[in-house]
């Protein structure tokens, strides 16, 4: 890949996302503000890569000013799920959780006035210029040798540690979605398939699979996130007692969804789709201990 191509990658989703800020300006839809989030994240995982060949590699980060705004859609983002949740629940009834909405609602149209903090175009393409001067000259394919490897090595530690906290399967899915973009980006963007040997398309497929699942989950750890126990018990009933069997319904969910993602991955694991891919031709049909015994070497 040339510095070009590198350019042309950075000028390309920066352009879509001045389009998708001018969307959300006008009205925040879910859409706009979904499809802003996910290009930011593809560009994140892009430029995570190439910091490893860049001269100033600290400098090839988003700008306090453009976190803050990408945090504040977050923000949005979850509230909105949180009420599509709530009105969607036929068991309950977002009719006998007034309040609740209410809130929601209220704290949604307090952040989307917040226009001060989302950027102009100018402020968009003066950030991408200043990205734009930092990328390496040359390229090879090792760094993305290097930066899969990376994310597999997170995957698989919270796996072999059996570490299965909410944030470390966060984590994991975080590592499988930054490879993911990354293969789109060379095969959809680039219109260039991969040097390296890795996921072909049936397991490509396979991992998006397991990453919307473990999107899932992670919505369901976000909607229980606005359903705290404290704050139920300050509620005045009926309404209390409402919140508290919603929070019970989906805390069920969370815990269902966790042992569906723990069975996939468990599969997936010992049908070596998160193996070590420089071993590539030489891990299909190895034991879940062989790959363990290898982590530990790459660990120490």
């Amino acid at each position: 890949m040339k510095n070009s191509d590198l350019a042309h990658i950075i000028h390309y989703y920066f352009k879509r996302l001045i389009n998708y800020s001018e969307q959300m300006k006008k009205g925040f839809s879910r859409e706009a503000i979904h499809l802003f989030r996910v290009d930011v994240k593809k560009l994140r995982a892009f430029l995570r890569m190439i910091r490893s060949k860049a001269e100033e590699p600290q400098q090839l980060k988003f700008p306090h000013r453009f976190k803050k705004m990408y945090s504040m859609t977050g923000k949005i983002r979850d509230r909105q799920l949180c009420l599509k949740r709530i009105q969607e629940n036929k068991t309950i009834g977002n009719s006998r959780l007034g309040n609740k909405v209410y809130s929601l609602k209220k704290e949604i149209k307090e952040l989307s006035g917040k226009k001060s903090e989302f950027l102009s175009k100018k402020e968009f393409e003066e950030i991408e210029q200043g990205i734009i001067k930092l990328l390496p000259m040359t390229w090879e394919d090792a760094v993305i040798e290097s930066f899969f490897q990376q994310k597999l090595k997170i995957i698989n530690g919270v796996f072999v540690k059996g570490d299965y906290k909410d944030t470390e399967l966060h984590n994991v899915r975080k590592s499988i979605k930054d490879i993911i973009y990354i293969m789109r980006i060379y095969r959809d963007d680039l219109k260039a398939p991969l040097s390296l040997r890795f996921w072909n398309e049936a397991e490509l497929k396979k991992a998006e699979s397991f990453s919307h699942k473990l999107g899932l989950f992670n919505d369901a750890c976000n909607a229980l996130s606005f359903l705290v126990s404290a704050q139920i018990k300050k509620t005045e009933t009926p309404e209390r007692e409402h919140l508290q069997g919603m929070r019970r319904q989906w805390l069920a969910e969370k815990r269902k969804l966790k042992k569906e993602v723990l069975d996939i991955y468990d599969s997936n694991y010992k049908g070596g789709l998160f193996g070590y891919f420089h071993a590539w031709s030489d891990r299909r049909g190895r034991t879940r201990k062989a790959i363990v015994s290898e982590n530990e070497f790459l660990t120490n």
